[in-house]
């Protein structure tokens, strides 16, 4: 892993835990398998705040039914 590469957390929505590291890629499986949804959040070190994944790039990967 180089170290500009972006690691993030995740927490489910409603649930205070935090999980991660995760690499984007690891990120994107996630949200694939449907681990995660547009109302759970993502964090990385460089955000200075939590944010929905329905809100970012990475809801493209959410399978909309």
């Amino acid at each position: 892993m180089s170290e500009s590469e972006k690691l993030w957390y995740y927490n489910k929505d409603g649930d205070e835990q935090n999980y991660g590291p995760y690499t984007d890629d690891e990120l994107v499986r996630l949200i694939r398998q449907k681990i995660l949804g547009e109302n759970d959040r993502i964090w990385m070190m460089d955000l200075e705040d939590w944010l929905k994944i329905g809100d970012t790039i990475y809801s493209t990967y959410i399978e909309r039914n």
